[in-house]
């Protein structure tokens, strides 16, 4: 009796001593486990990995947008302008929102404190007179307001809200603004998103670009032979000062109009990074061909706006009716070298943009008509090259076609831009007649499709006098030092001279791009400044903003004929799942131990209550993956305590 009294003694001693190692087993790993995820933490400050699992790497930023963050000396501030309750029909701009704050945090990853934001509501201004001025204010400092037709508060019919998907963003007393929503004519919704989306890392890395600007490469607005002149560069020129330091220079001649002062042949370096010549309207001398020429040779950039057809515009506002004449400057001579060949026909095509025409009677008041215009192509780039890939349609007027030549040195010839598919080229001369308006186009003529009109010329290209005769004064002149060859550079050939032309309006220029009869701003100065950008080395900010981010978006035609099968799968099967489970590991232990426990129970019904909780309290969307963890989660703490049940018997 007492050697049984001391074996239970013992064993129940025993069995205490165990619970005691047991309990503290548990508190040592508990903090060990504590001392882990804190040793992580500290070691995360210094360790960095991560990890990007989209297919189109959509958050991660390229290397030079890293570089630029990591040598941010001084905070920019953004101001992000779309925050607030968007409506039903507002998506899109919801998604934008988002995907802008992902967009700065990936940016202050790498920048730090330096890159800091705010959203702001810019209408949670009570007062509607307060709320239209700070509007106001925000568009005078160029973020553009979009006005979105959704559903009214009381149920209705509909209701304008003014939205303003744009960021001010500010560094060391500079302010600039930038767009988020992208628009371009002809495409979904859903498009203008996946583009919008696709051009956040360019345009906050292009606002940051512009702030940090001390040192500006200079341009050369190149004139003399009746270019265009400051009143209709003036919204390309403003656009261009943005980035670069921008000087009209006269030509006349002089040798050295884009050198800096030279002494001898060893020291002549371009004064300009590239040259923009708009419109000539004069014949060329040969020794202005020289001047141009030499300039390329020395590694000079050259964007060429030329019409190789004459159009008298005076004659054509006041008969209604013109002639339209090949248009000889001296400069295709010079192209044609180059590698480019300057067509002096006419393009019409079908997709084009209105011009007004006074349909009133003799000695009535005018009264102007929106028509069709055949010889105002408006073009939407389908290149995929960086200069053109996204943009919005780029209106053109009397515009003529380039043929790409083959040349004797190493020049590459990229296409950028083509007319439509519905399209012909007209030879001159030729009449052109505002009554060609009052005609319906036959389709079938316009059989001449996809037709160059903007190229881009890369290499290293020949002298045009090159095994030509030059007087040895020229040759052999130090303070000319002729070049019959050029390193490598580039040009870009565009054949109409006023596409960057902006128009006047009671003496005031309009924006770049806007046409006044049909209220739309085409893309003219985004696709200039592209290849002014492009010529003057910024290709990795090209790059970025070529970049394609591919939204996933669900057929909204299957959604509403499978809406009912997916919603009960996704909400049932994960609960059907987790129950399975639950009564296999009730089954499996009662057949090994011929026992269950309240384990069997409170299991299956704690994952249960934490997917319930999950999917309707937090109203987290609830997926496979979501059940998935649910499930190891469970399964993990079943093991714990099926283990520690097995060592109990066993002792």
């Amino acid at each position: 009796m007492h050697a049984s009294c001391f074996t239970k003694q013992k064993v129940g001693e025993k069995m205490s001593d165990q619970r005691i190692d047991n309990k503290r087993a548990d508190i040592l790993q508990l903090f060990m486990t504590f001392g882990v995820i804190v040793l992580i933490s500290v070691l995360s400050q210094y360790l960095f990995v991560r990890l990007d699992l989209t297919a189109e790497k959509r958050y991660t930023l390229s290397e030079s947008t890293k570089t630029m963050l990591e040598e941010l000396d001084d905070i920019v501030y953004f101001k992000v302008y779309l925050e607030g309750d968007f409506p039903q029909g507002a998506g899109g701009f919801k998604r934008l929102q988002e995907e802008a704050k992902i967009i700065l945090d990936e940016f202050r990853v790498y920048a730090g404190d330096n890159i800091q934001y705010e959203f702001i509501n810019p209408s949670e201004n009570p007062i509607k007179k307060d709320r239209d001025a700070f509007h106001r204010q925000l568009i005078e400092k160029g973020v553009r307001q979009f006005n979105l037709e959704v559903p009214a508060e009381d149920g209705g019919g509909m209701s304008t809200m003014q939205i303003f998907p744009g960021v001010l963003a500010t560094y060391r007393g500079k302010e600039v603004a930038l767009e988020l929503l992208s628009t371009r004519s002809g495409t979904t919704p859903e498009q203008q998103l996946n583009n919008s989306v696709s051009g956040l890392e360019y345009e906050i890395t292009n606002a940051i670009r512009k702030l940090k600007i001390v040192m500006k490469p200079k341009i050369g607005i190149v004139q003399g032979h009746y270019e265009l002149d400051s009143l209709y560069l003036n919204q390309f020129t403003k656009a261009l000062r943005e980035y670069y330091d921008v000087e009209y220079v006269d030509l006349k001649g002089n040798l050295n109009a884009f050198r800096d002062t030279v002494q001898n042949a060893e020291q002549i370096r371009n004064k300009y990074t590239a040259l923009v010549i708009a419109r000539p309207d004069t014949m060329y001398s040969q020794q202005d061909l020289f001047v141009l020429d030499q300039y390329v040779m020395y590694g000079g950039k050259v964007m060429w706006m030329v019409d190789p057809v004459y159009i008298n515009q005076d004659t054509m506002a006041l008969t209604g009716q013109t002639m339209g004449m090949p248009n000889q400057l001296g400069i295709e001579e010079l192209l044609f070298r180059y590698g480019a060949r300057l067509n002096t026909t006419l393009v019409q095509d079908l997709y084009c943009s209105p011009i007004g025409i006074n349909v009133a009677p003799p000695g009535a008041p005018a009264q102007v008509e929106r028509r069709p215009w055949l010889f105002y192509p408006t073009i939407l780039p389908e290149e995929k090259h960086p200069i053109v890939k996204n943009l919005d349609a780029i209106r053109f007027t009397y515009l003529s076609t380039i043929d790409t030549v083959e040349t004797s040195a190493n020049v590459k010839k990229t296409i950028l831009m083509t007319t439509s598919g519905s399209s012909r080229a007209v030879t001159t001369p030729t009449r052109i007649t505002l009554a060609l308006t009052r005609i319906q186009p036959d389709r079938r003529q316009f059989n001449k499709p996809r037709q160059p009109v903007a190229v881009l010329l890369e290499g290293q290209f020949d002298s045009y006098w090159k095994n030509k005769y030059l007087p040895d004064e020229f040759k052999q002149n130090k303070l000319i030092g002729f070049k019959d060859k050029s390193p490598a550079t580039q040009m870009i050939v565009i054949s109409d001279g006023e596409v960057a032309a902006n128009d006047i309006r009671q003496g005031q220029p309009m924006v770049l791009g806007y046409d006044r009869y049909s209220g739309y701003t085409y893309a003219n100065k985004p696709f200039l400044l592209n290849c002014v950008n492009y010529l003057c080395g910024d290709k990795e900010l090209l790059a970025i903003r070529s970049r394609e981010v591919m939204l996933r978006l669900l057929d909204k035609n299957k959604i509403k004929e499978r809406r009912m099968r997916w919603q009960l799968v996704n909400t049932l099967a994960p609960v059907a799942f987790i129950l399975a489970f639950g009564f296999l590991f009730h089954f499996v232990r009662k057949n090994k131990y011929g026992t269950s426990g309240k384990w069997d129970v409170l299991l299956p019904a704690a994952g249960l209550l934490i997917y319930l909780v999950a999917t309707f309290q937090l109203q987290i969307k609830t997926t496979w993956i979501t059940a998935a963890l649910i499930a190891v989660y469970v399964a993990a703490v079943a093991y714990s305590y099926r283990f520690r049940t097995r060592h109990l018997k066993k002792m």
